[in-house]
């Protein structure tokens, strides 16, 4: 359990150093909001362009957990969209309590796939990322700009919904990135001599470069009001996701390596990709970042704790 709270913590280091930089408006002011826009629009995107070209999608157990991981996904969703109704919480908030509720932090993902399980548990981890990554900015684009109307694009009133929507995906750099890179990668033309080597070079410098963006923005009064609205959204994450998959395991039978690479992506923290998104489509970015740190913290305790639970129950009889 140790260790696996150290491969979070490094995460959550980086956070604190961004806060503290900020803090100390260093190195001057203004310059995390353009590093904010920097890795939207470049660096993320190169990231998942690398991580997408280089995928077998020929990997026989792809449908199968793209079937599992989806449903855990409309799952969550569903149970989100019921408590921001019942709890009559403002878009803005709402829109960031489904990104903390659906998101995964894939980084935080494949370390600790690999620290656990090693190259197969990669090999899974990075099939799932293929089918969730893809599936998840499309779903939260969609549902953002929905939620947000024309006003989160910049947009008049009377621009009509498809156009809107088309304009928002189209925009988007991380779908056009996915897409490209999922393109390429089946028609067998990557790697790009060159261009690949500098996408790759970009998205190495995606991880830190975010995480001290998310720190800088963190406020703690924002952390200190968050309330419910966190209590829930951690709720969707850690416990509604993991336990959909772990429950669709069990009814399909599969058990050992397969199930407990799936139930990873319900234990890990939000994304951090999360605030860029709020920031770019009117959600609450400030909130956002809040539930990135704290879920976050509380993945450093809750991660092992359930890893250990679903290796009692998931592994191979």
């Amino acid at each position: 359990m140790f260790s696996l709270s150290l491969s979070v913590l490094p995460v959550f280091l980086l956070l604190m150093a961004g806060a503290v930089c900020q803090r100390w408006r260093f190195p001057m002011e203004g310059f995390w909001s353009g590093v904010d826009k920097l890795s939207y629009w470049v660096l993320f995107p190169a990231l998942l362009f690398t991580k997408t070209s280089q995928i077998d999608f020929s990997n026989p157990m792809l449908p199968k957990y793209a079937f599992i991981l989806l449903l855990a996904l409309c799952v969550t969703a569903v149970f989100v969209f019921i408590t921001i109704w019942l709890m009559k919480v403002v878009m803005p908030t709402a829109s960031s309590m489904l990104q903390a509720g659906v998101r995964f932090n894939t980084f935080v993902m494949l370390a600790v796939a690999g620290s656990l399980y090693g190259d197969n548990g990669l090999v899974l981890a990075a099939l799932g990322s293929s089918v969730l990554i893809p599936s998840i900015n499309v779903f939260l684009v969609v549902s953002m700009t929905l939620m947000h109307g024309p006003s989160s694009t910049g947009g008049s009133s009377s621009v009509s919904l498809p156009r809107l929507l088309s304009g928002a995906l189209v925009r988007n750099p991380l779908i056009g990135s996915i897409v490209l890179g999922s393109g390429l990668n089946l028609l067998g033309l990557t790697p790009i001599i060159l261009v690949s080597d500098v996408v790759g070079m970009l998205s190495q410098a995606a991880l830190p470069l975010v995480l001290l963006a998310v720190g800088a923005s963190v406020r703690l009064e924002a952390i200190r009001s968050v309330g419910m609205t966190f209590v829930m959204s951690a709720v969707a994450r850690f416990v509604v996701f993991p336990l959909t998959i772990g429950v669709m395991c069990w009814w399909f039978d599969i058990r050992g390596l397969p199930a407990l690479v799936a139930v990873l992506f319900g234990l890990v923290p939000t994304a951090t990709s999360g605030y860029a998104l709020a920031r770019q489509l009117g959600g609450d970015a400030d909130r956002m970042s809040a539930y990135i740190t704290m879920q976050t913290i509380l993945s450093v305790v809750s991660l092992p704790v359930c890893v250990w639970l679903s290796q009692l129950y998931l592994s191979q009889s």
